[in-house]
């Protein structure tokens, strides 16, 4: 397999990997596509290019728009795709995954509504379904939910009561293992979320339902505390896999995919794991920042100021342009701009040791051995 070079013109495979993650495609972009693959087509590691999808979570997006244009075809009948089968069969099983989660998320929602709980929903489904549409192209894992530490013990009990247990899949894949004491306490101590609850699923689409409890959007070392109560005070009804719901206002669920998308990227816990960059993330900021009306952009850039989270939001639309320019206009980063931008090429900050990176995030996208280049390591026992 190819070694990823930091040159993405140097690789059509990126090429087309990154041409490909998109929404939709214009006709325009359906051809270049057809043209690169009919020009490359002896040369092309399809090998590396899966891995690469598969790394940055967008083989099902990456999927459909090789299923649904037909792009392995060609006019000499010889196919520009080897397998392109199994594309089809990624994007529908990914579809039919997401109905499921969605159907398992529905009746938490419809148990949350009855109690009368105080919560709102934060990325996984709102994401799939208000910015993708499509319930194929996003793959959705746990489901994160903000409640106020108040609150978190009469969660933990409704969770209880539908099957949920604090803990996580064994080995074997049999059952669900408790966390040790140790872990607890760090997390208790150090991390805004609590350890994930999990049910084991049956069916072999989805190995386990996780939900994940956050009880505040920032992190520990966050310069200013923003409580959760205060956000949830805020919080907007929304229909959610078929339900009613609840979701943080259109201005702070910007603000916390922005403070998601630095946290991951910049600590070592994701870092070392190899899930701090990943093109599915870096769409994500985009298409929620191109969704934003000019009177919620306003209010994201009066509230991250008031939660000291510039920096973050910044950070966040930085990288998502370098990608995307046509989702982030310039005039947002302007609008957030901080008075010094090193912290673009650190990482660290969150967990108390800041360090610079060699090379800047553009470079290091798409090196799968990244996290060799980082110094020190992450005290956060795996959940």
């Amino acid at each position: 397999m190819r070694t990823p070079s930091p040159l993405i013109d140097e690789q059509p495979e990126l090429s087309l990997l990154l041409a490909l993650c998109r929404v939709e495609l214009s006709g325009d972009q359906i051809s270049a596509c057809r043209h690169l693959l009919t020009k490359y087509r002896d040369d092309l590691d399809w090998g590396f290019f899966i891995d690469q999808c598969g790394r940055h979570k967008v083989l099902p997006l990456v999927a459909r728009h090789i299923v649904v244009h037909r792009l392995y075809l060609s006019p000499d009948g010889i196919p520009l795709i080897p397998y392109h089968g199994i594309y089809a069969g990624i994007y529908v099983g990914n579809r039919r995954r997401n109905e499921i989660l969605a159907h398992e998320y529905a009746a938490l929602f419809r148990a949350l509504g009855a109690a009368r709980f105080r919560y709102a929903v934060r990325k996984g489904p709102l994401i799939a379904e208000g910015l993708y549409g499509d319930p194929g192209l996003r793959r959705m894992y746990d489901l994160d939910i903000l409640v106020a530490p108040a609150d978190a013990d009469a969660m933990h009990r409704l969770l209880r009561h539908h099957g949920y247990t604090q803990g996580r899949v064994s080995v074997d894949g049999g059952g669900i293992e408790s966390f040790d004491r140790g872990t607890q306490v760090f997390w208790q101590l150090n991390v805004n979320n609590e350890l994930p609850f999990v049910k084991l699923a049956d069916t072999l689409l989805i190995e386990v339902y996780s939900i994940d409890l956050c009880l505040n959007i920032f992190q520990r070392r966050h310069t200013k505390d923003v409580p959760a109560e205060e956000l949830l005070e805020r919080r907007i009804p929304v229909r959610l896999c078929g339900e009613d719901a609840f979701a943080l206002s259109p201005e702070d669920q910007f603000i916390d995919l922005c403070a998601h998308f630095y946290k991951e990227a910049t600590t070592l816990y994701y870092i070392e794991s190899g899930g701090d960059l990943q093109i599915l993330k870096f769409l994500d900021v985009a298409l929620a920042a191109a969704r934003l009306s000019s009177e919620e952009w306003h209010g994201v850039v009066s509230r991250a100021r008031d939660y000291d989270a510039t920096d973050s939001v910044y950070y966040a639309l930085h990288h998502a342009r370098l990608l995307y320019p046509e989702l982030v206009p310039q005039e947002l980063l302007h609008d957030v701009r901080p008075a010094e931008d090193g912290f673009l090429d650190e990482y660290g900050a969150l967990d108390g040791d800041v360090r610079t990176w060699a090379e800047p995030l553009a470079r290091r996208l798409f090196l799968t051995d990244r996290r060799r280049s980082a110094r020190g390591r992450s005290h956060v026992p795996r959940a």
